[in-house]
């Protein structure tokens, strides 16, 4: 759940370690090739978690071309 808060807060998205547990199941078990996109709440911001805010990132676009690209990225592909 750590390297997923990680990488949430790489996309600019800040929260505490339990909230990117859907993102971590994610990446632990992935989706099939047929599920289409894949949507993971984070239901938490990040201000219990003060060691995550002490990062800089730059803003991810919002449409689905930017997030799918930078999605892929941090997976290697």
């Amino acid at each position: 759940m750590t390297a997923a808060r990680v990488e949430l807060a790489e996309q600019g998205l800040w929260c505490e370690t339990s909230a990117a547990a859907g993102l971590a199941g994610l990446r632990a078990h992935g989706p099939r090739e047929d599920d289409g996109p894949v949507v993971c709440v984070v239901t938490s911001g990040g201000y219990k978690d003060v060691a995550t805010g002490t990062e800089t990132y730059a803003p991810t676009a919002a449409d689905w071309a930017a997030i799918e690209a930078s999605l892929k990225e941090a997976q290697g592909r």
